[in-house]
């Protein structure tokens, strides 16, 4: 998530502003809690069996972290939504489903729904397969180039 937030602020359409440089810094952010909670499940691993109030605060601080890691990666997806839906047909029709993955992230907080939250995890794994793959190969830079065209004063 890291990595990609930071190829994500190196493109020319966040150096440009025509995006906002609140959404790789939101992935960064949400980056940073999901390694501390991947870290704390790893170190909650090693320690299984030693089952005590350390053990009981690691895992409370794991979970938190957790939620906070896909909280922030849904408000980034929101926060997206908004620029893809002003760029291009292509990209307006993902718009929504951007919406609609980052709301859904937000759930994170509410342990009753938790199968909806492997699909929102599913889905907003496919999501950041789909644009990264559309980032790599120029795709959405195409799509800023043609807005720009299209906005330009025709002499």
């Amino acid at each position: 998530m890291i990595a990609g937030a930071w190829f994500l602020l190196r493109t020319w359409i966040i150096r440009q502003r025509l995006g906002t440089p609140l959404v790789p810094l939101l992935f960064v952010a949400s980056g940073l809690f999901t390694a501390v909670s991947g870290a704390g499940a790893v170190a909650l691993a090693a320690f299984a069996p030693d089952v005590g109030p350390a053990t009981e605060t690691a895992a409370a601080l794991r979970e938190l972290t957790g939620k906070a890691g896909f909280a922030l990666g849904g408000l980034a997806l929101i926060v997206a939504a908004r620029y893809q839906w002003k760029v291009s047909a292509t990209l307006r029709r993902i718009a929504p489903v951007t919406a609609i993955i980052g709301i859904a992230l937000q759930l994170i907080w509410f342990d009753a729904i938790i199968m909806l939250h492997t699909v929102t995890g599913a889905a907003f794994l496919v999501w950041l397969v789909v644009i990264g793959t559309m980032l790599f190969t120029g795709r959405v830079e195409r799509h800023f180039v043609a807005l720009l065209a299209s906005a330009s004063p025709q002499h």
